[in-house]
C-alpha cells in the first residue's frame, strides 16, 4: 500500500513529509505530484498539495491534511499567493491553481482569491481520512508511516518551520461564510462571525 497526503497549500505538507522521512519512510514532497508530474512512476509515499485535483491512484491510502483556514489564508496573502506577477518564480503555482479552479482568477481581491482557494481546493480532495495538522502527534506519523512500512516509527516530531513573513491579522468576517462553514465541518471553532 502507498501513502498520499494532500490538501491545500500552506497546510503543513513540508513539515509532515519531513516527519514521515524521520519515521523511516522514503517520502517525497512535491516530487511525484509536482507542477509537471501527476503521480506516475514508482513511489511509496508522497506529501503534496498539488495532488488534490488529480484522480485517486489505485492501492493508495489518501489523507486529507487541513490547517486552520485563517492561518492558511494569512500565509498565502503574506507570501503573495494568487497575486504574483509574471517573472516571479512562484507564479507558476498561481497558474496551476487557476488551471484547476476556473473562475478563481476573476475574484477582485487577493484576500478573496486566497479564501476561495482554501475552500475550493480542499473540496477537491477525495480521501480515506482527514487530519488537522494541529492535531498531528508522533503516534499519528507512525501510524501513517506504517501504511508503507510496518517497521516504521517516530518518537518525536520535527520542529515546525516558521518562515517569518509578516502576515495580516484576519477575522472570520474577513474571509466569508464558506470558509467558516467548511472550517466548522473540519472541527475548527468559529468565533465572532
Amino acid at each position: 500500500m502507498r501513502l498520499l497526503v494532500t490538501g491545500c497549500g500552506r497546510s503543513g505538507t513540508v513539515w509532515l513529509a519531513r516527519a514521515l522521512c524521520l519515521a523511516g519512510v522514503d517520502c517525497g514532497h512535491e516530487r511525484t505530484y509536482s507542477l509537471t508530474r501527476c503521480g506516475e512512476g514508482g513511489w511509496s509515499a508522497e506529501v503534496s498539495w498539488l495532488a488534490a485535483p488529480h484522480p485517486r491512484p489505485a492501492d493508495v491510502h489518501v489523507v486529507h491534511l487541513v490547517r486552520h483556514p485563517l492561518a492558511v489564508i494569512r500565509s498565502q496573502v503574506a507570501r503573495g499567493g494568487l497575486a504574483r506577477r509574471a517573472g516571479d518564480r512562484r507564479e507558476a503555482y498561481d497558474r496551476y491553481i487557476y488551471r484547476h479552479l476556473p473562475g478563481l482568477r476573476d475574484l477582485p481581491t487577493q484576500l478573496e482569491r486566497c479564501a476561495a482557494f482554501w475552500v475550493r481546493w480542499n473540496r477537491l480532495v477525495d480521501a480515506d481520512e482527514r487530519m488537522r495538522v494541529e492535531d498531528v502527534t508522533a503516534e499519528t506519523v507512525t501510524r501513517l508511516a506504517r501504511v508503507v512500512d510496518p517497521s516504521a516509527g517516530l518518537t518525536g516530531l520535527p520542529p515546525r518551520a516558521h518562515r517569518g513573513r509578516a502576515a495580516p491579522l484576519l477575522r472570520w468576517r474577513d474571509v466569508g461564510d464558506q470558509v467558516a462553514e467548511l472550517a466548522l465541518r473540519y472541527g475548527y471553532e468559529v468565533e465572532g462571525l
